[in-house]
């Protein structure tokens, strides 16, 4: 059977129909306007260039680091957790993605079957349900909403929920960051966390795996090229880059929710 491929492109006239473009151009906070200007400079010398390649340089800053590692994820990568640690991971990435996703599906009700960033094949929830249940057991929900349901997680929550839904270059950035992490650097982290707490196969972290893609490089140069596809005008483009450049920053306000708790979280 065949795997998994993005789409082809579409009209624009078929996405622009009913979606505010501009909802949310307004930093939220001052931390987050601070993040857009960090991504000015990059967004100005980069005019003219593939949104794809633009979306690539704001995320290397995104991904530039200061000061030590984070105690907390070099723990989750070397085995240093215990499981409610672990779970306090993924209760984070079930979080976000259960409002990026309904954000998903609010574009495809809207815009219809041929809505081109439907694609069924990157969808954590079901994984990341199983994840919690093996780390939490049958109330893993419950506990999700509650006690993991911390003040930085959820900041990340709302920014998704307030503008995904109804602004398609909104969408497309916290689409596009979340994704191509996931098939990007996930599958190192993957390997990496299987490794050390000498896991069987995916069990307890089938969220990092995409059975329904084959090649995961191809999967992406493709997602890349229709994303290139969809003729994002430069205003749409820049509010694309600024808060592709908000996310990075708001994952890193998540992050440290965990690093907060890291002692709680520490294997014994």
């Amino acid at each position: 059977m065949a795997r998994a491929h993005p789409p082809g492109p579409h009209s624009r006239s078929e996405q622009r129909d009913g979606v505010d473009r501009t909802r949310g151009e307004t930093a939220f906070s001052q931390p987050a306007a601070a993040a857009e200007a960090a991504a000015v400079v990059t967004i100005e010398q980069t005019v003219g260039r593939p949104l794809s390649e633009r979306l690539r340089k704001v995320s290397h800053l995104g991904h530039r680091e200061s000061g030590e590692e984070p105690k907390f994820a070099v723990a989750y990568l070397r085995g240093g957790l215990n499981r409610e640690g672990i779970a306090a991971q993924a209760a984070q990435h079930y979080l976000m993605y259960e409002a990026l996703e309904s954000a998903t599906l609010a574009h495809r009700e809207r815009l219809g079957k041929d809505f081109p960033f439907w694609l069924p094949e990157l969808q954590r929830l079901p994984s990341l349900a199983a994840d919690l249940e093996h780390w939490l057991g049958a109330n893993w929900r419950r506990q999700v909403d509650d006690r993991f349901a911390t003040t930085g997680i959820m900041t990340y929550v709302a920014r998704i929920s307030e503008v995904a839904p109804t602004s398609l270059p909104h969408f497309v950035a916290h689409h596009y960051t979340r994704y191509l992490a996931d098939l990007s650097g996930g599958q190192m982290i993957a390997k990496m966390f299987r490794e050390s707490y000498d896991t069987e196969g995916d069990l307890g972290s089938k969220f990092y795996t995409f059975a329904e893609i084959d090649d995961l490089k191809h999967y992406k140069e493709t997602y890349r090229e229709l994303v290139d596809a969809q003729g994002f005008s430069e205003e749409e483009q820049v509010v694309i880059l600024k808060e592709v450049a908000v996310a990075y920053w708001l994952n890193g306000v998540a992050g440290q929710d965990l690093e907060d708790r890291f002692e709680e979280y520490r294997a014994s």
